[in-house]
């Protein structure tokens, strides 16, 4: 039989893997609106290169917390 201590782990873990699906599930739909409002906002000669820099700096924000919490560890 599971003692409650390891019930309670299993509890906090499952919550924490159902809000981060959620979070990324977020993270992915403003993604594609920020994506959308750079095609309504500027017009067709510069939107490759906002579509660049959002890139880019979506890119360097994932390497950055992937430092932070995966390699300090």
């Amino acid at each position: 039989m599971i003692n409650r201590e390891k019930l309670e782990d299993y509890f906090y873990l499952g919550t924490f893997l159902i809000a981060m699906l959620f979070a990324l599930l977020s993270v992915i739909k403003i993604y594609f609106s920020i994506e959308e409002l750079i095609r309504v906002w500027f017009t067709y000669k510069y939107q490759n290169i906002f579509q660049a820099l959002y890139g880019i700096s979506v890119l360097a924000i994932c390497v950055y917390l992937m430092r932070e919490r995966l390699i300090k560890r």
